[in-house]
């Protein structure tokens, strides 16, 4: 895959992604106003349901284009740099929270539960996997299957890498080759490139195993 292919990957994947988002955080904002405010504000939304619509879809992508930033490496993210930033954005929608119509805080605050619901649950099923991952027996093997063969190397570990980010696994190379020895949360793995036959034609998996 080219350095543009990969470019068009990534935006149409936060672009369904967002999409998919702004939707729930639209219906969650409607049912917070159904159960919380007067009949006047939703009322209001309803005057203009498209253009909130719209607003919902792009918030939805914003949120996943920032979502995917620490895949990106960028140092002002990273460690304790990201939970400052955290805190100045939530100081400033509190701030700006304040100036708000009654509906609008009611739509806000319905989206803020929704959103720490779903990641709770994305922590958890995250938790989760560490640990089936770490609790397994030598032996055992978690099996991945990739979207294309890794065309080198650090392709293939681009997508440990990203396995890894996306489940809060801690990651240290001890061996970086194929097969690789790492480190996941501190128990030793195996990580090695694996394929199987369909219809289709070959399927390539990123084969994890406890040593």
């Amino acid at each position: 895959m080219n350095r543009n292919e990969g470019k068009r990957e990534v935006f149409w994947e936060i672009l369904f992604a967002g999409a998919d988002l702004g939707m729930i955080l639209f219906v969650g904002a409607l049912m917070g106003l159904w159960l919380f405010s007067g009949r006047q504000g939703l009322e209001i939304v309803m005057d203009r349901l498209g253009l909130f619509f719209l607003i919902y879809l792009a918030s939805g992508c914003l949120l996943q284009f920032f979502k995917r930033l620490p895949e990106m490496d960028l140092s002002w993210l990273r460690g304790m740099a990201f939970m400052y930033w955290f805190d100045i954005l939530l100081v400033l929608l509190l701030f700006l929270a304040a100036f708000l119509p009654d509906y609008l805080r009611y739509m806000i605050l319905s989206d803020a539960v929704v959103l720490v619901g779903r990641w709770a649950l994305n922590y958890l099923y995250a938790k989760r996997t560490a640990n089936e991952l770490n609790k397994a027996k030598g032996g055992r093997t978690l099996v991945i299957d990739l979207n294309e063969k890794p065309g080198t190397k650090e392709e293939f570990f681009s997508f440990l890498e990203n396995y890894c980010i996306k489940n809060r696994l801690s990651l240290e190379y001890i061996e970086r080759d194929i097969p690789a020895v790492v480190k996941l949360d501190g128990v030793l793995h195996e990580v090695d490139l694996r394929s199987y036959y369909t219809y289709g034609g070959p399927v390539y998996t990123m084969d994890i195993t406890k040593l």
